[in-house]
């Protein structure tokens, strides 16, 4: 550096400050704010495609209860039983065929499981366990609709006590006029031993034992050597679709200790009707019904490979081999005349059995002498079922989804109920 010196007192030169040294020469800090605010577009940019591609989907219902307002699981044992009758009727197989002799086949499994994927099914139908849901959280005594014991109305099959309007075989509740019902395992002793050389594939090995049951009319005693279900079934009406045989195990509540076939229920009480009646009973079955009145019987209705075995010398006034029918190939068997009095306490006995299994079907009818009824297509009458009660909106409901191809008359319908001596009439 070159210094010049000046005189002595002169003013000194101001020389320029040197610039200021710039801390940021590249511009980080604009790249920095840059790149911040691109990210932010990438990422709404990535979320408005995401979103675009992949649209928000409602939420399904698998299963809608019939009503109340929760508790319970909601129906989804309920559902799942009714998807499982449906896929199982989609590749089920049909009827048996009747074979003399031995003859072979597959007993189900399965109480759920529908045989003929053409016919009604018990919705009801039909399994024989399950939550109810809906109302709320109540187990009833089989498909459908109940009040179960829980917080509420239940809505599917199950096992407690309460009005079930679903259960063909009868409520677990004694209602006011209903026939109890006792189920018994022929094959088995009434202490639950196998009877020794039963074979459900040879039908006279259940029918001589209904036989020996027709011959002393019904008597309880002719039962007592046979295993019995603990629990009765109160019957206010009989029109079980055609189903599978173990349902009557299931429903019940022995599908664990009897096999679905040589079973048969008893239905037995005093009835007493509120006027002067002649009727007679109309029905028909797979394999088995009969009605007997103070141990007389006034109608053996059965499938025809085993009518043979079990009319006896029983001979139905009527016997419509070829006719429509509410249980696919058991023709409609017409009973003979009965005469009742107003207040006459008369014992009713009806059964309903299976022989070999693989399906089931039972409809019992009445017909009032002298009573018009309307006329089907084919010139038959359209016929009341039988019943211990004024048929009720759900019962009706149930009996006319069971059987969509057949007809009931629901107004002239007489009632024959369950009495106690004492009773009013």
């Amino acid at each position: 550096m070159i210094q010049f010196d000046s005189p002595p007192g002169a003013p000194q030169p101001v020389l320029p400050e040197p610039p200021k040294k710039d801390k940021d020469p590249v511009g980080w800090k604009g790249i920095f704010i840059s790149l911040l605010v691109h990210g932010v577009f990438i990422l709404l940019a990535v979320f408005v495609l995401y979103k675009w591609v992949n649209p928000p989907v409602d939420k399904q219902v698998d299963f809608v209860p019939g009503g109340g307002g929760g508790g319970g699981n909601q129906g989804q044992t309920a559902n799942k039983v009714q998807t499982q009758m449906r896929r199982a009727a989609s590749t089920a197989t049909s009827r048996r065929t009747a074979v003399e002799g031995e003859a072979s086949f597959t007993l189900p499994d399965n109480p759920t499981e529908l045989v003929d994927p053409g016919l009604p099914s018990i919705d009801s139908t039909l399994s024989s366990s399950g939550s109810g849901g809906g109302g709320g959280g109540g187990r009833n005594g089989g498909l459908g609709t109940g009040v179960g014991p829980g917080t509420g109305p239940g809505s599917g099959p199950g096992s407690g006590p309460g009005l079930n309007f679903a259960n063909p075989f009868g409520s677990k509740s004694a209602t006011e006029g209903a026939m109890p019902g006792y189920f018994y395992d022929m094959k088995q002793t009434k202490d639950g031993k196998e009877i020794a050389g039963y074979n459900p594939a040879h039908y006279e090995d259940y029918t001589t034992k209904v036989e020996d049951i027709h011959r002393v009319g019904y008597r309880e005693s002719a039962f007592k050597k046979f295993f019995r279900a603990p629990e009765p079934l109160y019957l206010t009406q009989i029109a079980i679709p055609v189903s599978n045989a173990a349902n009557g195990p299931s429903f019940f509540n022995v599908a664990d200790k009897v096999k679905p076939a040589g079973w048969l229920v008893h239905y037995s009480g005093q009835v007493a009707v509120d006027r002067d009646m002649t009727f007679r009973f109309v029905g028909a079955a797979d394999d088995y019904v009969a009605a007997f009145t103070n141990g007389h019987p006034r109608l053996i209705a059965t499938w025809p490979g085993v009518r043979g075995l079990l009319v006896g010398r029983w001979e139905p006034k009527e016997l419509d081999e070829n006719g429509p029918t509410p249980v696919e190939a058991c023709p409609v068997t017409t009973g003979e005349w009965v005469k009742m009095k107003k207040g006459e306490l008369v014992t009713f006995d009806i059964g309903i059995g299976e022989c070999p299994g693989g399906q089931v079907g039972f409809v019992l009818m009445v017909e009032e002498k002298d009573v018009e009824y309307r006329k089907a297509a084919n010139g038959a009458k359209i016929l009341p079922l039988f019943t211990t009660e004024k048929i009720k909106p759900e019962a009706k409901a149930r009996i006319m989804k069971d059987f969509p191809n057949w007809e009931f008359e629901w107004d002239k319908v007489p009632v024959f109920p369950v009495r106690q001596k004492t009773d009013d009439l």
